[in-house]
Parts: structure tokens; sequence; C-alpha cells
């Protein structure tokens, strides 16, 4: 595989924070992280952790709007780091575990190699995923002789 037929290492979307927006951010993600070149152990985590995270934007962070507010992706690999940003300007609302719901984030974490959710008020919520080094080797090899 050459240079010039790997996806763009870094890409990003903001759109409406709907179900079926989250579900076609999913697959994009998904179509993406393949053609970047990621090992297939991790395609599935990389795009489960992600698609948990948009679905928190979907069902919480806008709760008490009128309407669905912005979200958005940005995803990029840059120094043997994939890191994929999820943010929101709604209002944060605490996990509630004493339900069957309320572990999206939890399972995110448990899927990345580092998971960092930040919120401020009146400015939303970051959350942000990484996994180091999950290139497959050939495009391990490549990044390195490119850089």
């Amino acid at each position: 595989m050459t240079e010039s037929s790997l996806a763009p290492s870094r890409w990003t979307h903001t759109a409406s924070a709907e179900p079926a927006v989250a579900t076609a951010l999913r697959r994009r993600l998904h179509q993406w992280v393949v053609e970047l070149g990621v090992r297939n152990d991790l395609v599935d985590d990389i795009v489960l952790g992600v698609y948990e995270a948009l679905a928190n934007v979907v069902e919480h962070a806008y709760h008490s709007a009128p309407e669905a507010g912005p979200m958005t992706v940005t995803a990029a690999y840059e120094h043997r780091t994939l890191t994929v940003t999820i943010s929101d300007t709604g209002t944060w609302r605490p996990p509630n575990p004493t339900t069957n719901r309320s572990h999206g984030l939890q399972l995110a974490a448990a899927v990345a190699d580092d998971l960092l959710v930040d919120h401020r008020p009146g400015f939303g919520t970051m959350v942000t995923a990484v996994w180091t080094d999950p290139m497959t080797t050939d495009r391990s090899r490549s990044a390195t002789r490119s850089s």
C-alpha cells in the first residue's frame, strides 16, 4: 500500500446532535479508520468508543434545549497516536449510576488507551479518546519513513 492511497490523517465533521447523524458518523469513522490502516483488532473498539460518546451528546447534551445543537467529531492520526474528539455546546449531565444506563463513557474508557472528559458550564463538553500505536505494521513503517 502506498502513502498516496491511504486515507487523510485528519477529518472533522460538525452536524446536529441527532440519532441519524450519530449513526452516519459511526459509519464514516469506521470507513476512515479502515482506510487509514488501523489494526483489525482495534477498529470495532474505536468505533464503539466514539459512538458511545456521540450517543451521549445526542441523548444528554441538549436535553433542556428546544432543539438539538451541534456536535463535532475530529479524528487525527499523528505521531503514532490516533485521537478522536467529540464536542458539543450543550449542558453536562453527570451519569446516574443507579440505572441500567449511563455507562457509555465507562465503556468508551474501557476500549480506549486514554479517555478525557472536559465539561465546563457555558462551553459544553469535550470527550477525547486516544489510541497509541493503532496502525498495522505496514502503515507504521510507512508513516515512520515519511516523517
